[in-house]
């Protein structure tokens, strides 16, 4: 229900933004891509998600990201770009994608919370099923420099922790901790 709910939103979402003119309404400035995740402790599917590319009156990118996950503890889980698209073992995924100027995302605290791949956290029922959407324009499904298809590809890493967005950068869980689910970015179209 929560889920239908998400996109449900999120179709109504990309209509007003239609509708007011601050998108043009043609698909083909419309991109989209996924990722289905997977756990990192034993391979089972552990939910999807969707990135929706619309072009903005400004001429910046606003990418929606729609994310529902299952099978996680209850409780807040961070949710991040991350630098390459690779998830066997979750840990090829690197650290989170950042784009720059200046690139700092090691040790991941460096640029903390300001890494190009940083989105909210996923809040999560008891049932273990979360969902979320959010809008970022840190990220490009298009190409340029803020594409998430670059020469090694990007993946969603969903955390075990909620990101604290690293107010003491000591702390080393301050980001989400240890990764509980991954799923490698693919364009679809």
């Amino acid at each position: 229900m929560k889920t239908m709910t998400i996109l449900r939103l999120t179709f109504a979402s990309a209509a007003l933004l239609a509708a007011s003119g601050a998108v043009p309404t043609s698909a083909d400035h419309i991109r989209k891509a996924k990722a289905t995740l997977t756990s990192c402790a034993d391979g089972s599917a552990a939910g999807s998600v969707s990135l929706i590319e619309f072009p903005s009156s400004e001429g910046i990118k606003l990418v929606q990201v729609v994310a529902t996950v299952r099978g996680l503890a209850p409780g807040r889980h961070a949710v991040h770009v991350h630098e390459i698209g690779a998830c066997t073992p979750c840990s090829a995924a690197g650290s989170h994608l950042d784009l720059g100027p200046h690139g700092h995302n090691v040790p991941v605290t460096e640029n903390h919370p300001f890494h190009s791949g940083d989105l909210v956290n996923v809040p999560v029922g008891p049932d273990g099923r979360g969902a979320m959407l959010t809008t970022t324009t840190r990220i490009a499904l298009s190409p340029g420099n803020l594409s998430v298809f670059d020469e090694n590809g990007s993946a969603i890493v969903v955390h075990a922790l909620p990101d604290l967005y690293c107010p003491d950068p000591t702390d080393p869980n301050c980001a989400g901790g240890a990764r509980a689910a991954c799923g490698i970015i693919q364009p679809i179209d």
